[in-house]
């Protein structure tokens, strides 16, 4: 028998831990702007491809930003809006991409909530679906402590529960499967600069190794503003690289606020560019033929 989760068991401490940095952050103007509180969601479709098996498969991926208020007792999103003391404004981005393999196709989801004054991530949940079978994670807080949580097909990875341990030096925390939003505060600075940060590695993948729970070192590096052409269009952009152990990825931003990922190079072997971008209630057309609006 399947037992309703009680609010209580994600554990008040780390919660009301992030709701207080989320409170106390001194906040982004493009995580602020107003933009953000118009009823839409930021809209970007984007086409690329994935390596997978020694071969690039042609990609499709979909991010999608959008203002929403979650409640602090269980994380989810409020049904009937803000209350006060009970609910924190976020961005909650969602990452959609689907890629073919042969006779199967890949379909990959992450969605991230980003408290919206600050830009620290609340909670992360992942589903990875093909041919072979599904793998879920949710990275949270849990029993007091911020927790992973994987459900795997793949031996010894089934059903695991690990807690995940910022270590203890002081620097800014990010989350790999956030840096399309998390990064967006970079581009409204200098196009050089350096930065040490702490890293959680990607989520998105058909397996979650443990290593996936240990947050590494990482350095942010700020390689200048270009011009670029993607299928959306001209763009001035800023080059954010991303140096981890398991190598360098490549951000570039638009200048101008929100700041849109423009494309993205990572050493896993996936690139993107931007097909097109637009504010969308997407959620409002559901309608056959509605999928004309984001083609």
């Amino acid at each position: 028998m399947i037992r309703p989760v009680r609010a209580r068991a994600w554990g008040w401490g780390p919660l009301l831990a992030l709701v207080l940095a989320a409170r106390a952050g001194a906040g982004s103007p493009f995580a602020l702007d107003p933009l953000w509180d118009d009823g839409k969601a930021e809209f970007s479709t984007y086409s690329g491809t994935t390596e997978r098996y020694g071969k690039p498969r042609p990609t499709t991926a979909r991010i999608i930003v959008v203002k929403e208020d979650l409640q602090y007792s269980t994380l989810v999103k409020s049904d009937a809006g803000p209350k006060p003391g009970r609910t924190l404004e976020v961005l909650k981005m969602n990452l959609i991409a689907d890629f073919p393999t042969g006779t199967y196709t890949y379909h990959q989801m992450a969605s991230l909530f980003l408290a919206r004054a600050s830009l620290e991530v609340l909670k992360e949940t992942m589903s990875h679906t093909e041919g072979c079978g599904i793998t879920f994670v949710r990275v949270g807080p849990k029993h007091g402590r911020l927790t992973h949580e994987a459900h795997s097909y793949w031996d010894g990875e089934a059903d695991r529960e690990v807690p995940v341990v910022w270590p203890a030096e002081s620097r800014k925390h990010l989350w790999w499967d956030a840096l399309p939003v998390s990064l967006r505060p970079w581009a409204e600075g200098p196009d050089r600069f350096e930065e040490r940060v702490w890293l959680l590695p990607a989520q998105v993948s058909g397996k979650s190794p443990v290593e996936s729970t240990r947050p590494v070192a990482a350095t942010l590096r700020g390689e200048g503003s270009s011009p670029l052409d993607v299928p959306a269009g001209h763009f001035a952009t800023r080059r954010i690289a991303v140096i981890s152990p398991s190598g360098t990825d490549v951000f570039w931003f638009d200048q101008r606020a929100p700041h849109v990922l423009v494309r993205l190079e990572t050493a896993a072997g996936r690139r993107l560019v931007l097909e097109r971008t637009q504010r969308l209630d997407y959620w409002n057309h559901r309608d056959p033929g509605d999928e004309k609006l984001v083609e």
